[in-house]
């Protein structure tokens, strides 16, 4: 297990790095997706223990959207991305080119929308982090869960980690050129020990 004491800054600014640079291949792709501009942005990174992350998402017994993502290669794991579920019906009534506001549940039209931003994020997140580390990753087919937070969480967690296993926790804003207000979600990621040590063995050069 990797020891939380032996993290450094430099592997902190080694994911911000890889993510600003996902962040910034979603939005050329989510702009040609909807034909307007939008911005990714990444605020936040952070580096915790899996038991930390209910704390950063602060809504573990709300009702979230999930979109999980395995991947395979040289480094394997899973990715989720959580948005609240208020933050999903305005990310549908954007992407859609709906009246803000009108979209109050996820039928299957709006869950599939939710599904293709969401597969363009992490898949633009990965693709980046396999260029940044020259390793081949490649993602799986996304599955999407509506539940509550904590729920939400364990499916990315279930036979998988311990509990203090160390995870990425990537905060996104998404803004739409024709509203100001940034959509939130969260990108988490969560490589298994084996590719975990890959990683920061890299970052450590």
């Amino acid at each position: 297990m990797i020891d939380f004491n032996n993290l450094k800054d430099f592997h902190l600014d080694g994911i911000k790095e890889i993510s600003n640079i996902g962040g910034g291949h979603a939005a050329t792709v989510l702009s040609q997706l909807v034909n307007k501009r939008v911005m990714v942005s990444v605020p936040k990174v952070h580096i915790i223990s899996s038991e930390e992350i209910y704390r950063i998402i602060n809504n573990q017994d709300e009702i979230v959207t999930g979109v999980l993502v395995k991947f395979l290669g040289d480094l394997t794991g899973r990715t989720l991305l959580i948005f609240p579920r208020d933050e999903s019906m305005l990310l549908v009534d954007m992407v859609m080119g709906k009246t803000i506001g009108s979209t109050t549940i996820l039928s299957e039209i709006e869950q599939s929308a939710i599904k293709e931003v969401a597969n363009i994020v992490i898949s633009s997140y990965l693709t980046a982090m396999s260029d940044f580390l020259n390793m081949l990753i490649l993602p799986s087919v996304p599955n999407l869960v509506i539940d509550i937070g904590s729920a939400v969480l364990t499916s990315a967690y279930i036979d998988f980690s311990s509990n203090k296993d160390i995870v990425f926790c990537v905060e996104t804003e998404f803004t739409f050129e024709d509203d100001p207000q940034p959509l939130k979600g969260y990108l988490i990621l969560l490589p298994d020990p084996i590719s975990l040590k890959k990683l920061l063995d890299f970052l450590n050069r």
